[in-house]
């Protein structure tokens, strides 16, 4: 925290991050591809968030939550592919997902985590690569490599010139 800044104050937590609960749980939806699990993790980023309230240096409360929601998705993510390997199969249930949509999400579904995050992070939220980079804790190059990619392959299967 720069020198002479205040420490945000603990009664200050719910008012700095309410608002921004219901994007955090979209894009864990989407990264997870579950809506019941992305509530989970976002819930979990939240009480940790809480109890490192004490040590947010009160830049951007939007873009510390979501580092910290996303490291727990790919933590669950990683998990899940363990068991996957001890289970027949694995069905996503895309009740979330307006009809019309199925195959945008499906295309998303085909990107790899980290991947589809830096590309929903960029084009949903507008963050920037570089702020992106630090989330996810990567060099701002291979944001901007995974966000064409992610592109580009969303363009082939959707066939979209």
């Amino acid at each position: 925290m720069p020198e002479g800044e205040a420490a945000p104050h603990p009664g200050d937590f719910a008012t700095c991050v309410d608002r921004h609960y219901p994007g955090l749980v979209r894009r864990l939806t989407l990264v997870l591809h579950d809506g019941e699990e992305a509530k989970d993790v976002a819930q979990e980023a939240y009480l940790r968030a809480y109890r490192a309230w004490d040590r947010f240096d009160g830049t951007d409360v939007r873009a510390w939550l979501h580092t910290i929601a996303l490291r727990l998705a790919f933590n669950a993510l990683r998990r899940r592919n363990l068991w996957s390997r001890f289970a027949s199969s694995r069905e996503t249930d895309a009740s979330w997902v307006v009809a019309d949509r199925l195959p945008l999400w499906e295309a998303l579904g085909s990107l790899r985590p980290r991947v589809r995050a830096a590309l929903l992070l960029n084009v949903l939220d507008g963050y920037t690569q570089a702020e992106i980079a630090a989330m996810l804790d990567v060099p701002p190059g291979t944001i901007a490599s995974w966000i064409a990619s992610g592109k580009a392959r969303l363009r082939e299967e959707l066939h979209d010139e």
